[in-house]
């Protein structure tokens, strides 16, 4: 009986639908819309909703192990419409469009958990760069995370403003002014450090006026040796280092780099001039801002080599998060903000927080007079002028240095397919360029040298210039051979069933 209630509702949601206009449509499709979104309750279980920002949130939940202090883990989603959906690691939907249906989610979704839990919400992409005005919808205190692909960050004011900011590891914060640029930090930070692609430069004048474009070792410790080069020509010597990572630090005051070498006073360089020369040479240049005008490996007064702080740890870690980290020293914590740069580049910029027990201008000097005694110079501050995420996705996609990746899948594309198309281009090439006969050779030599040269050029120029004609040229064949086919067969059996005249 039931059935057959339900099986005539929908044919007379079916009859109506089919006669309505495009105006009677509207007010069809706002009541199924309505129905499901300001219910105020378990709607469905995940993956019918149809929203996928919110699936890829809840999978996320579904993967983390049960909180401690009976917490509960839900995902979280702000719809177009303002209607908060949230999904529990069963993946049972609740729709809240109001204050008190907001106010029964953990009742709903987590009945189980113990009185007084806290709620952990994961929130998806869309509600913290789209809806974020829609977070003081949730209880003050929650734990709130952001939802990147299959990586969850805490979220948490930072500074005076309040701005939020995702904590990408206890020592290291980054900015969500911006999501294109959010992504694009989260893809710097998350990148391997390759330890021989970082080299770290000292200014010294009168120094080498190139730099190789391999890093020398120490042969002892294995560790990347300082490469010293001479400021002078410093931006025509970056041109050496394309693809890595040139390091170079000193005091930083708005546009000038000020440094000191070994010997001699203080000299300064132009920062814009330096950013500008990197980017021509394909090289990403991080600027290292510190107390000291002092190079690395140099001497101080007290005659004491200069190093900065926390590099030697930095190079060995295994990804950029960790080298900042490691530079900004232990206990101190790194803001990461990007912004644009020139096409294809992005800057980023990583700056220590204050001291809570100390002034920040007072940490400077005090760091500052105990590094030129110690010689080891902290940081203060970092900016990294880098390749953006396509621009590194493209380099690391290439078989071949210095050959365009798309151009290199194409080659080796077309090459396979005049492979599988040799029915077409074997007797093309034929044609152009005749097998080589033994007779025409005095010597075996010369013969199998020519049939050498002959199939090399076959497989790596000819094929890959008529791949794609020849198979698409066989596909014309086959089609024209499959619509003949019935006419060869019928001439066959006729063959077979009338007997030739003698």
């Amino acid at each position: 009986m039931l059935f057959q209630l339900l099986a005539r509702g929908v044919m007379t949601l079916a009859i109506v639908a089919a006669f309505a206009g495009p105006s009677d449509a509207g007010w069809l499709s706002r009541l199924v819309r309505e129905a499901g979104e300001s219910g105020g309750g378990v709607t469905s279980k995940l993956g019918k909703t149809g929203a996928s920002a919110l699936d890829s949130a809840a999978a996320h939940v579904a993967s983390l192990p049960k909180l401690p202090g009976g917490g509960t883990a839900l995902a979280a989603h702000v719809t177009p419409e303002g209607h908060w959906k949230f999904a529990n690691r069963e993946g049972q939907v609740f729709t809240a469009g109001t204050p008190d249906e907001l106010a029964r989610v953990g009742a709903a979704l987590a009945p189980e958990a113990a009185p007084g839990g806290k709620l952990a919400y994961y929130l998806s992409e869309d509600t913290v760069f789209n809806q974020r005005t829609a977070l003081k919808d949730l209880p003050q205190g929650a734990d709130l995370h952001l939802v990147v692909g299959k990586d969850a960050y805490r979220l948490r004011r930072t500074g005076t403003s309040g701005d939020l900011a995702a904590e990408f590891r206890p020592s290291v914060v980054v900015s969500l002014a911006d999501r294109g640029l959010f992504e694009e930090t989260v893809y710097r930070l998350t990148r391997p450090l390759s330890r021989s692609s970082i080299r770290v430069l000292a200014l010294e004048t009168g120094g080498p006026t190139r730099l190789s474009s391999v890093p020398r070792y120490d042969p002892a410790t294995k560790a990347a040796l300082v490469d010293a080069v001479d400021p002078s020509v410093l931006p025509q010597a970056l041109s050496g280092l394309k693809g890595q990572t040139a390091l170079v630090s000193g005091r930083i005051d708005g546009n000038v780099l000020t440094f000191r070498p070994s010997s001699g006073p203080e000299q300064t360089l132009d920062v814009a001039r330096l950013v500008k020369a990197a980017e021509d040479a394909d090289v990403n240049l991080v600027l290292l801002a510190t107390g000291a005008a002092h190079q690395p490996g140099g001497r101080n007064w007290l005659w004491q080599r200069v190093a900065v702080s926390g590099l030697d740890d930095a190079l060995t870690r295994a990804t950029f998060a960790d080298f900042l980290s490691a530079l900004g020293g232990a206990g101190n914590e790194l803001t990461i903000k990007a912004s644009p740069g020139s096409y294809g580049r992005v800057v980023f910029s990583a700056s220590p927080s204050p001291s809570a027990t100390a002034p920040l201008t007072d940490w400077i000097r005090w760091d500052d007079w105990v590094g030129e005694i110690t010689g080891h110079v902290a940081m203060k501050s970092a900016e990294v002028f880098a390749r953006d995420a396509a621009q590194e996705r493209e380099l690391d996609a290439r078989i071949v240095p210095g050959i365009p990746s798309g151009v290199q899948y194409f080659y080796l594309g077309s090459l396979v397919a005049g492979l599988l198309a040799w029915q077409v281009s074997f007797p093309w090439w034929s044609r152009i360029w005749p097998p080589e006969q033994r007779h025409e050779y005095a010597g075996r030599i010369g013969y199998i040298a020519a049939r050498t040269a002959r199939f090399v050029a076959c497989v790596l120029v000819f094929l890959p210039l008529v791949g794609i004609p020849a198979l698409l040229w066989l596909g014309v064949l086959q089609i024209w051979g499959l619509i003949i086919a019935p006419f060869r067969f019928l001439g066959w059996l006729r063959n077979r069933l009338i007997p030739r005249r003698a």
